[in-house]
């Protein structure tokens, strides 16, 4: 029967035939999650998942390197070796056990069939990776084992047969096969050994890094050496030296770019005696050549070897080690390269004329860093070293190295606005953040472009663009708040922050000095807005039932057009502009709240319009009217009247309320009580038995925190109310799973204190509900079919795996009770193994995605200080443990603010699905 698992399982088993060594076979894989949450008592809880545990299976991979194709074109030179017929030469290999358990291993040479002739082979071990063999003589006779990720070389040693004529070429390979698995083999480990007449020189050069700064020293090392074979001997005038020929061997290095600093060590030795070794340099790309170093310029450099005939034999080595400097001026990723070469004689005809006696080109190269950085300052002054004066909107500055400061006075309740300018001094095109700080409280400071013409555009609010040493403009433009009057040097900072990690640069803008503007002013009208409006205060009459009419004026008196906000007077009043100024309302007059923009000095006329209700008792009243600045609230003018009015039991008591809690818990309703009578009130709340007295219990008190008591009393002033909090207390040590509610009528009687002394009551229906909490997460394992987990197979307890597997652990949490949970956060990290008693746990597993059912759900992945959407997968985990957290950000009102608090609800019945694919290693 077609089993899709056990297809799946094969198919990861075969593609770990290449991977590296892994979790050790037999390992126990087990894995937990958390979920921690907090009921509505606040109290922390928490709930574990199922154990899923999975068996690591024992699988076989084996590597052989340095890998090449059997193509002859396409084998590396580093794996093309020559030696004359009868010769023997070494070919390193190295042998890796990339299984997840101890193997031994099958070796054997195979012979391409498209080569000119077989070399005879025998395999050494050279475990200690010397090039020697560790038994010569004694080749490997059988499996060679190794442990777990270990490794050791193999020395597979090519004899040329004698008589095998010169050019012809033997490509071969060395084949690894495992004992444990013998369908695991590597093959692919081509060498070519060629008959060779001539001797050969080969060159290696390296840097001691990869990258650099600009500006920053790297060292170069060249290596020549003449492999076991035929000599190399020396060119007759392989060189000028300061005119002279020199006879010998020249190792040369090419700087077209770098700028050479010194040579710092070089040798030459013909294997059992120091050979005169010569550096010399060339400021003309090796035309012509020196003995002594020019101080600067040199772009060649090369170690020439003096000597005569066949002077170098096999064994002979050439060394030199230089520096140079990366160019300060080098742009971002663009390559450094030194390019070296030898010229010696093959043949051993006296010169190095033939196509095989200079060596093909050994590079070297380093790749340049980015280097992020920018430079700002005041207008037109990026680096600083600011001069002069400049006018910008009215206001004129002056600058002075990296700092500009206003030196006209700035009035309070107007603006600011400094130019800036910005240049690229990094070495490639990048972003760059601007920003402003150090404004006072009240002010608004904003990055925004600026023109030639001094015209201010939007806000820069995403990042600047600038190509290598461009310059931009910008402007700092701040609003003055009035409350700013009298401040002086106030400093702003201004942060241009480059892309890429690179360091900030700031520059200083400072206002000096900022005045006071003139305030606004309310007053009592007298129809003239040429008169100012006096404040003297006037007694307006009516009868109750009736309104009564202030005429008012209102003057603003500041530097800039202000809307003013109108309040003030007993409840109801409301405001209208006097449109025909005769202090009287009428029906063409304009009812206002908040006034249009007033121009600095212009008056407008009002009307405050007052009702005075059919109970109101006799008597005079103080008025006060209040005009506030839109502007700024603490610009406020007021005027304040006398309000003249001439000389029933009714009540309310709202709102009915719904709440709900958990066992041990209690919920406060807040009423209110208000006297809506012409006279104050005695009030009297009577006890309230419940008829779950084993359940619920009720209480009452006039503040939040205050004495509660089984009943309630007290007096109410005329239009006045009274707070009622009623405290339902719910019985501790209830079933988790228990539920339970109730409706209860709180009752209220209010009595008049004057006759006649008439009584109401009043009601208010508070119904309270006991809820569960309980929550779960349900944890479930499967195997991926790849890295996306296309298709996956759920795995049971201890099923098996393999290394290199990907798994999907999903887990799903729900609110199994009746109750909201807060905070509720799902914590898991990457499963471990199960060791022995007494010994650590390991991760035996890495992070390959996270992902999640609803868009809601956020991941934190630095132990909850920050959460992003799980709409992209986290690059990586938490800590050593590599845990993470998930929650579903919702909030109370349900609206996702991008981070997880106690706010966030789980409510009853809801969940969410988090997948946690894995990779075994």
């Amino acid at each position: 029967m077609f089993n899709p698992r056990s297809l799946l399982l094969t198919a990861a088993l075969s593609a770990c035939s290449a991977l590296a060594a892994g979790t050790p076979v037999n390992t126990k894989i087990t894995n937990t999650a958390t979920l921690t949450y907090k009921d509505a008592l606040n109290a922390p809880r928490d709930v574990k998942s199922n154990v899923v545990t999975v068996t690591v299976r024992q699988v076989y991979a084996l590597t052989i390197t340095p890998n090449s194709d059997e193509d002859d074109l396409t084998i590396p030179a580093a794996r093309s070796y020559a030696t004359y017929a009868g010769a023997r030469r070494l070919v390193p290999y190295t042998l890796t056990n990339n299984s997840n358990g101890d193997d031994s291993f099958d070796l054997s040479v195979t012979q391409s069939v498209t080569d000119g002739y077989d070399v005879t082979t025998r395999l050494f071990l050279d475990a200690n990776q010397d090039g020697v063999a560790d038994t010569p003589g004694t080749p490997i006779s059988g499996p060679v084992p190794l442990k777990s990720g270990k490794a050791t070389d193999i020395l597979v040693e090519a004899t040329i047969p004698t008589g095998t004529a010169d050019s012809l070429k033997s490509i071969f390979a060395l084949v690894g096969t495992s004992v444990g698995n013998n369908t695991v083999t590597d093959t692919n480990n081509y060498a070519k050994l060629t008959v060779s007449a001539i001797g050969q020189l080969n060159v290696t050069h390296t840097a001691d890094r990869s990258t650099a700064n600009p500006g920053e020293t790297v060292t170069f090392t060249l290596n020549a050496t003449v492999p076991t074979g035929n000599p190399v001997g020396a060119v007759t005038g392989v060189v000028q030296v300061d005119g002279t020929p020199r006879t010998g061997v020249i190792v040369r290095d090419l700087l077209p770019t770098l700028e050479f600093g010194s040579v710092s060590a070089f040798s030459a030795s013909d294997g059992t005696t120091s050979l005169t070794g010569t550096p010399v340099y060339s400021t003309d790309g090796g035309a012509t050549w020196t003995a002594t170093a020019p101080s600067s310029g040199v772009n060649a450099v090369a170690l020439l070897v003096a000597g005569s005939g066949a002077f170098l034999p096999a064994g002979s080595t050439l060394s030199m080690t230089f520096t140079a400097t990366v160019p300060a001026t080098a742009l971002a990723a663009t390559t450094q390269t030194a390019t070296a070469s030898a010229t010696f004689d093959a043949n051993l005809d006296g010169d190095g004329a033939d196509t095989t006696e200079t060596t093909p080109d050994a590079t070297a190269q380093v790749t340049v860093n980015t280097v992020y950085r920018g430079a700002l300052g005041p207008n037109g002054f990026p680096g600083a070293a600011a001069t002069g004066d400049y006018t910008l909107r009215g206001v004129t500055i002056s600058r002075s190295g990296d700092a500009q400061t206003t030196t006209t006075p700035i009035v309070a309740g107007t603006g600011v606005t400094f130019r800036q300018t910005l240049r690229n001094t990094g070495n490639a095109t990048n972003d760059f953040t601007l920003a402003v700080s150090g404004a006072p409280i009240g002010w608004t400071c904003t990055v925004v472009s600026i023109d030639g013409t001094d015209t201010l555009g939007a806000a820069i609010t995403g990042p600047v663009t600038l190509a290598v040493n461009a310059t931009v403009d910008f402007a700092v433009t701040c609003s003055v708040p009035f409350s700013a009057a009298g401040q002086t040097n106030v400093a702003l900072t201004v942060t241009a922050t480059p892309a890429g990690g690179g360091a900030a640069d700031t520059t200083t803008s400072t206002v000096a000095v900022v005045s006071a503007a003139g305030l606004p002013v309310l007053g009592n009208g007298d129809g003239d807005t040429v008169t100012a409006p006096t404040t003297t205060a006037v007694t307006v009459a009516a009868n109750p039932g009736q309104t009564a009419v202030f005429p008012l004026e209102l003057k603003n008196g500041g530097p800039v057009d202000e809307a003013f906000t109108l309040s003030g007077g007993p409840t109801g009043t409301l405001y209208y502009i006097d449109v025909n100024g005769d202090g009287l309302l009428d029906a063409g007059d304009t009812l206002v709240t908040t006034t249009a923009a007033l121009t600095p000095g212009s008056t407008l006329q009002l009307l405050a319009v007052v009702p005075v209700s059919a109970g109101t008792p006799a008597g005079d009243t103080s008025v006060t009217f209040t005009a506030t600045s839109t502007t700024d609230t603490n610009r406020v003018a007021s005027v304040t009247d006398t309000l003249q009015v001439s000389a029933v039991t009714s009540g309310t008591f709202t709102p009915d309320g719904a709440l709900s809690t958990i066992s041990g818990g209690e919920v406060v309703y807040a009423h209110t009580l208000e006297n809506t009578s012409n006279d104050a009130v005695n009030y009297a709340v009577s006890a309230f038995t419940s008829a779950q007295s084993s359940v619920f219990t009720y209480t009452y008190s006039t503040t939040l925190n205050g004495t509660y008591t089984s009943t309630l009393g007290g007096t109410v002033a005329r239009g006045g109310t009274q707070s009622v909090f009623v405290k339902v207390a719910v019985a501790s040590g209830l079933a988790e799973t228990f539920t339970t509610s109730e409706a209860a009528a709180i009752q209220v009687t209010i009595t008049a204190q004057k006759a006649p002394a008439s009584a109401v009551t009043l009601s208010a229906t508070d119904t309270t509900t006991v809820q569960s909490v309980t929550g779960a997460v349900v944890k479930t394992a499967y195997l991926c079919s790849d890295a996306a987990c296309t298709t996956s197979t759920l795995l049971n307890d201890n099923d098996p795996v393999s290394p290199g597997d990907y798994l999907r652990y999903t887990l799903q949490v729900r609110n199994t009770g009746t109750s909201t949970l807060y905070g509720a956060i799902l914590n898991d990290q990457l499963p471990i193994d199960k060791p022995p008693v007494g010994t650590a746990a390991q991760i035996v597993t890495s992070y390959h995605k996270l992902s999640a059912s609803n868009a809601k759900v956020l991941f934190s992945v630095n132990g909850g200080m920050t959460w992003t959407s799980s709409t992209t997968s986290p690059t990586g985990l938490f800590g050593a443990s590599g845990s993470f957290m998930a929650a579903l950000d919702s909030d109370v009102n349900g609206v996702s603010d991008g981070v997880i608090t106690d706010a966030d609800v789980l409510p009853a019945g809801a969940s969410f699905t988090v997948d946690f694919i894995v990779k075994v290693n």
